[in-house]
């Protein structure tokens, strides 16, 4: 069962994607959404974002060619922030948020996980367009993947799933950066 205060923004977004998959061995069910709404903030549990750069897509290799890029929410912080952060930390990156593109909602099949610092059993992923700014390799945490910048066509033929092409598509309609 959806919490009360999810399921009004759930609603009003109807899924374009939908899938199962187990996450450290956990069984989740995962949808997808288009929206320029941010989800209800009690339930976000990271913040991701599509990083474009001219006529260019970050890319991050996460075995799987991967277009979000992003992480966990810090009590206190705002989405924009979130994003920036952890943009940063991941890929070394620093961008500006262009806006919300959509969600993708996260249920717990097998009940709750207190310690994933994550609303439970749902929680929501905001899904950002970003323009990167500047790159500084101090602010990438050690191990993080980091990522490469592909032209967008390019990006298109790297197997990419069709939530990803979705999302870059929405990312890409917030206004080509320059």
């Amino acid at each position: 069962m959806t919490p009360g205060g999810l399921l009004p923004f759930l609603e009003r977004h109807p899924a374009f994607g939908e899938w199962q998959e187990a996450w450290l061995g956990v069984p989740l069910h995962l949808r997808a959404g288009l929206s320029d709404e941010p989800p209800p903030v009690a339930f976000v549990g990271s913040v991701r974002a599509v990083v474009l750069r001219g006529a260019e897509v970050l890319v991050v290799r996460t075995p799987a060619p991967l277009l979000t890029v992003g992480g966990r929410r810090e009590p206190g912080e705002a989405l924009e922030q979130t994003l920036r952060r952890e943009v940063a930390e991941e890929t070394g990156w620093l961008v500006c948020p262009l806006g919300v593109i959509g969600f993708i909602h996260v249920r717990h099949l097998d009940g709750q996980r207190p310690a994933w610092g994550r609303p439970a059993p749902d929680f929501v992923d905001p899904v950002f367009a970003a323009v990167a700014e500047h790159f500084d390799g101090r602010r990438r945490s050690p191990g993080e993947a980091g990522g490469v910048f592909v032209p967008v066509e390019r990006a298109e033929r790297l197997g990419l799933s069709e939530v990803d092409r979705v999302f870059l598509r929405a990312a890409l309609g917030k206004g080509w950066p320059d």
